[in-house]
């Protein structure tokens, strides 16, 4: 049956439309969403979104003076990561841009300075706590289990039984982030331009220790870290970069080396923006032109040289946007 009128709230449908031409081929992406959100009579919100597209993304919140009850797709290491104020975790994705998601519960809330975390999924449990106190924060996360999708069966019907036929699902190829039991504690501190931060985790076999440093001086920004080493064969990360602005240019220049493999390498880049068109290229041959159009954006685009084994590629984009 339909809800009363007074109990239905507001539904926001967006989404977007990208067509991408490269080497000939022309590919598609569609992207759907609907999102609603309501104030309730005693004055906690009620948020619900689904990407229709994909069926299998959706989510459903209640936020109060109690913090905020999240359940359905959620990040799937949201909750320990939110202890890790050193960052000395990577997050389970194995990048810094996109998280992996799975299905489950997540609570936050914060009671005068002292902020909780928790979520329980599939794989795993997690919960973790922050403290902060005139810049100085402190925080602790736990995790009972690897983070990432755990094994799951897929299930078809086999035509000659009608019996169904399980299939395994590979965990999420990359290893790193929250991949077992594990706790992590650490300390974070600014003051001014600087922030130092130290943090271990218990699955490594040292703590490390980073500076951050940022400064604007008139048309330059100069911005440098320095970090311990994370592993015994690892190496002591650090770089610095410097950023100078006129007229709508931007040069960036960077040097950094690898806490990985110690490599040392240099980059620079610059962007230009003038109204609605932006121009960014690298020392790497890399370039892009975009144009913004409101709703629509148009971008022309060339990979670098070493951005992949393959040639160079150059594609054109247009997307549509509601």
């Amino acid at each position: 049956a339909a809800l009363p009128v007074a109990a239905q709230a507001d539904a926001t449908i967006s989404g977007s439309v990208t067509v991408k031409y490269v080497k000939g081929a022309v590919t598609n992406t569609e992207a759907l969403k609907i999102t609603s959100s309501e104030v309730l009579a005693n004055g906690m919100t009620a948020t619900a979104s689904m990407n229709v597209l994909t069926g299998t993304s959706g989510k459903a919140s209640l936020a109060g003076d109690f913090g905020t009850i999240t359940a359905g797709t959620i990040d799937d290491d949201a909750a320990f990561q939110a202890g890790d104020v050193a960052g000395v975790v990577g997050d389970t994705s194995g990048t810094t841009t996109t998280n992996t998601t799975t299905d489950g519960i997540h609570y936050a809330g914060t009671f005068a300075d002292l902020t909780f975390a928790a979520q329980r999924n599939a794989s795993t449990t997690q919960a973790s706590a922050t403290y902060d106190f005139n810049g100085l924060t402190l925080g602790a996360g736990w995790a009972d289990g690897d983070a990432r999708a755990a094994v799951a069966a897929h299930s078809t019907v086999s035509h000659a039984t009608g019996a169904p036929v399980y299939t395994a699902v590979a965990l999420v190829a990359n290893a790193a982030g929250v991949n077992a039991d594990m706790t992590v504690m650490g300390a974070s501190y600014s003051f001014g331009d600087l922030t130092v931060s130290v943090g271990k985790a218990s699955t490594a076999d040292r703590s490390v220790a980073t500076a951050k440093y940022s400064t604007t001086v008139d048309a330059i920004t100069l911005t440098a870290s320095a970090s311990s080493k994370a592993t015994t064969a690892g190496y002591a990360a650090s770089s610095v970069s410097a950023a100078y602005t006129m007229d709508g240019i931007t040069l960036t220049a960077k040097s950094a080396k690898s806490g990985t493999t110690g490599v040392n390498s240099n980059s620079l880049t610059a962007k230009y923006v003038s109204g609605d068109l932006t121009i960014t290229a690298n020392d790497d041959s890399a370039f892009t032109a975009a144009l913004d159009l409101g709703n629509a954006d148009l971008t022309l685009a060339r990979s670098g040289k070493s951005a992949t084994t393959a040639p160079s590629t150059t594609s054109v984009t247009y997307k549509v946007a509601f």
